[in-house]
């Protein structure tokens, strides 16, 4: 029996994830962070009603699910390579610096739970979306 959460993630955004450590520059790093967020996008899409729309608070709790689905060894060391090492001002302007800011998040809420089952996987309100 498959977890209830599992049909919110997306294979495809789990191996953007998973190519983060594979990258070796921090151009080619956010980049894979900026598609893993829109995959993730594009998966909510799938399922949602067509007036639904993809709040901050439901990312963040998505990109959780999928950083712990992954299962990506020193993820926190990769987003503070990124956070060291992206500093190009324009870059972190776009889509990019969204995406930085996001996982950033998402691994503050993850490191500072203390029950990943009530903070990420008990259902929301906002979480029926059929």
């Amino acid at each position: 029996i498959k977890p209830f959460w599992n049909h919110y993630i997306s294979d495809d955004a789990l191996h953007a994830l998973c190519m983060i450590p594979e990258a070796h520059s921090a151009v080619d790093k956010l980049e894979f962070c900026v598609q893993f967020l829109e995959l993730i996008s594009v998966h909510f899409s799938s399922f949602a009603s067509k007036s639904s729309v993809l709040s901050a608070d439901s990312l963040l709790k998505m990109v959780c699910q999928h950083i712990i689905a992954a299962k990506v060894p020193n993820i926190n060391a990769e987003i503070a390579f990124l956070e060291e090492f992206a500093r190009d001002v324009q870059l972190l302007r776009g889509k990019e610096g969204y995406a930085l800011v996001t996982m950033q998040a998402s691994l503050h809420f993850l490191n500072a739970s203390s029950d990943l089952q009530e903070d990420i996987f008990a259902p929301d309100e906002e979480d029926n979306l059929d």
